[in-house]
């Protein structure tokens, strides 16, 4: 008895040891699934974290700051001939130099390098001097070419290139170009500037003599325009086009409206605003005409300049109102282009002085009478920075070449300078997210087009197009592959024979394992030519598939009894199948004649010229059919499992209540397992809306707001896999585009939250059955 006691204690005491074992194993296991769980949570914070960090910098607010005032000064003695010849550029035009001994006097413009190496600027005395911007002491100083020391009233500087016209007191107009070329030292680093004033022509713009009060001046590969004003109603006009061929002309205003600003824009367009708030606008090329007069504002027009590009001009008044202009057709293309105030930006406050663009993006500054200073962008209608009374004695305003900084002058030579951080000046909510009059729109529209054939390009960056494209793939794919998913795993878990079962299930499984890269490759160049060739047929098996199958249960049905016992149920796939192959076959021989029939003289000609419907090859008919069946594996296999975890009892009830199969299959189990395919149904849609080779490959990428399934679309995640190659680090567009990542991430976390609280509703619903 002690012998067997002990025995059952050692049993005992052993099964206690396995026991704490196994619970050992289980904490383990339940830590490190737990810290497993953990780290997934973590790294998609992680992943979201990233994401909004690089994102978060295009909403940072833009930043200025002075940095100091700068007086230019001219030596009392005047630099020596000798010493100054030395100091300056080999290609610098003049041949002599009188030294300055006079005080800087108010100079008529200003310009600078793109290093602010050197300010440059032109006085009355027809002399252009270049100051180092650091120490405001001259450096260079040329007479202007041609002029040959006339007085100099008025000038100006293109926006590019730095050409200069200088118009005198007797008619005539020098036209100039300044370059700088940067010299390095042995380690390429910068090291200074080599400064050429190159002559560009001597145009007589008044015959008659009269002064030239403003004048304007543009040139671009090969051709030339200069306009000024030479009285209060008259405007001297001079070109010369490609062919050489030189013209002048005279303009006036209507009734004799006092003009007081006047600007060139691309060498065929000139626009002059008037005392009463009008602006005229004539083209030049190829024949001068008055194109549109528009009335700005009560307030006399006190600025005028051209934004980067040339297509859209900028306005100030007297009564502070800032405005952008440019010519559309708002019709149809036949029709003349009309003048549109596509633009209004926030008030000056002030009677508006001087208007100056940048020539990196769109952004332009404009100064007030009182001395502020503001910073816009023309596209987004952003005011990106304001300095309010920053400088009260302001002259001339000018931006950077770079965009990184702002420069005005004072009186006594002194410049008040500005470091400018604006990095993105383009970006805003209503730019990203709402409807922007972009130039060549007859009207304000979403629009996706972030780079071009010209620097001077106007960015689009609608994120709307691309969240609309990523919903209508995402649609028509999910219409595609529901039915056939959810049917076909109704069917397999209801009405397939086991041992067909066993096979059917797997082979569906693997086609989940077939690269998206694979299925855009055949969808792009097989498919996409065979249903353009064959649309009308596809469009057919929309209706004769369903047929057929219907056709192929009624045969079946009617097969004799004694063969129908014969058979396994689920067998009457057998008869399915070579049904709806007859039904895809017939819809294929029936199309030519369908077409020819009622869509003459063809099916995508009838479609444009009925309902203005273009049809591409690569559509979303394509990509629903492509990606339908990349979805279709997902949602089949979790459907099946949800059908076939449906205990048995019920459908048996069901049964043993008179029911038929199919009435059992659809009203019992199928809402028993609703929640479950409704989860697989949420799981295809997220593997559809992050799909991005099949719609990359499939459709034509092309960022529309159209719901149409013959024309293509852009989706989020195609849209980052064209651009991410093309973005530079910490530019717009490489932040945007994680913008649009972290569109994508919400848009899928915001649905399958939503799921989520529908499926739990659902089981709720059915947990008593």
């Amino acid at each position: 008895m002690a012998t067997n006691a002990l025995t059952v204690r050692e049993l005992i005491a052993a099964q206690g040891d396995r026991i704490k074992r196994v619970k050992r194993l289980d904490r383990f296991a339940v830590f490190f699934i737990s810290l497993g769980g953990i780290g997934i949570v973590a790294s998609v914070l992680g992943i979201l974290v990233f994401i909004l960090s690089e994102a978060w910098p295009l909403f940072r607010p833009s930043q200025a700051a002075a940095s100091g005032t700068v007086t230019l000064s001219l030596p009392a003695g005047g630099l020596g001939a000798e010493e100054l010849r030395s100091r300056r550029s080999p290609h610098g035009t003049g041949a002599g130099f009188t030294p300055a001994s006079e005080p800087v006097g108010q100079p008529l413009i200003l310009g600078t390098d793109e290093y602010q190496l050197y300010l440059y600027d032109l006085t009355r005395n027809a002399e252009v001097h270049f100051f180092r911007l650091e120490t405001g002491q001259l450096a260079h100083s040329f007479p202007f070419p041609g002029l040959g020391g006339a007085e100099v009233i008025s000038a100006s500087r293109s926006l590019l290139g730095d050409f200069v016209a200088a118009g005198t007191t007797d008619g005539r107009v020098g036209l100039g170009q300044i370059r700088f070329r940067p010299k390095y030292d042995a380690n390429q680093r910068l090291e200074d500037l080599e400064i050429e004033l190159r002559e560009r022509g001597l145009v007589t713009l008044d015959p008659a003599g009269r002064p030239v009060r403003q004048v304007s001046y543009r040139e671009d590969s090969g051709r030339k325009a200069v306009a000024g004003l030479v009285a209060d109603d008259e405007i001297a006009l001079w070109h010369r086009g490609e062919d050489e061929t030189e013209t002048q002309t005279t303009l006036r205003t209507r009734d004799g409206e006092k003009i007081t600003e006047l600007r060139l824009g691309r060498v065929d367009a000139l626009v002059a605003g008037t005392e009463k708030g009008n602006v005229y606008h004539w083209e030049i090329e190829p024949e001068t005409r008055l194109t549109d007069v528009a009335w700005v504002g009560a307030s006399p027009v006190t600025a005028l300049e051209w934004s980067l590009g040339g297509t859209t001009f900028l306005v100030g008044n007297q009564a502070g109102e800032l405005s952008g202009w440019f010519r559309v057709r708002l019709c149809d293309e036949d029709a003349d282009k009309a003048l549109v105030k596509a633009h209004s930006f926030t008030a000056q406050g002030a009677p508006v002085r001087a208007i100056t663009a940048a020539t990196r993006d769109r952004s332009f500054a404009s100064l007030g009478a009182d001395g502020g200073v503001m910073l816009h962008h023309a596209t987004s209608e952003r005011l990106v920075l304001a300095l309010p009374g920053a400088v009260p004695d302001a002259e001339l305003l000018l931006v950077t070449p770079k965009s990184d900084g702002l420069i005005v002058s004072q009186a006594g030579g002194r410049m008040a300078r500005f470091t400018v951080s604006n990095p993105h000046p383009e970006v805003t909510w209503n730019a990203l997210f709402g409807k922007v009059w972009y130039e060549g729109y007859a009207k304000p529209e979403y629009v996706w087009q972030s780079t071009g054939a010209t620097d001077d390009f106007e960015t689009k960056f609608s994120l709307v197009p691309l969240a609309f494209g990523t919903l209508k793939g995402t649609l028509y794919a999910l219409l595609f592959a529901i039915p056939i998913a959810v049917g076909g795993a109704l069917y397999t878990s209801q009405f397939m024979h086991p041992n067909l079962k066993a096979r059917v299930k797997p082979t569906v499984e693997i086609m989940a394992a077939l690269p998206s890269v694979v299925i855009g490759f055949i969808a792009g160049l097989w498919l996409a030519s065979v249903i353009e060739r064959n649309v009308v047929a596809v469009l057919l098996m929309l209706v004769i598939l369903p047929l057929s199958g219907t056709a192929g249960i009624l045969v079946w049905n009617r097969l004799p009894q004694r063969l129908s016992q014969q058979l396994k149920p689920g067998m009457e796939l057998f008869v399915l199948v070579p049904m709806m192959a007859l039904g895809a076959w017939f819809a294929v021989a029936l199309g030519p004649w369908v077409e020819a029939s009622f869509f003459t003289p063809d099916f995508k000609l009838w479609l444009s010229a009925t309902f203005a419907l273009t049809y591409d090859q690569r559509n979303s008919l394509v990509v629903g059919i492509a990606m339908g069946f990349a979805v279709i594996p997902i949602i089949f296999t979790i459907s099946e499992d949800a059908f076939s975890a449906v205990p048995s009892s019920l459908g048996a009830a069901s049964l043993a209540l008179g029911a038929s199969r199919w009435q059992t299959a659809t009203r019992v189990v199928l809402p028993t397992a609703s929640p479950g395919v409704f989860s697989a149904v949420m799981i295809g849609f997220g593997r559809a809306v992050g799909e991005t080779m099949i719609v990359l490959m499939a459709t034509g990428n092309t960022p529309v707001l159209d719901w149409s399934i013959f024309n293509g679309m852009r989706t989020l995640s195609a849209n980052i896999a064209v651009e991410i190659p093309e973005a530079h680090h910490g530019g717009t567009l490489y932040r945007i585009l994680f913008l649009a990542a972290a569109l994508l991430f919400a848009m899928t976390f915001v649905v399958n939250t939503i799921a989520e609280v529908i499926r739990q509703r659902l089981r709720e619903k059915y947990r008593a059955i």
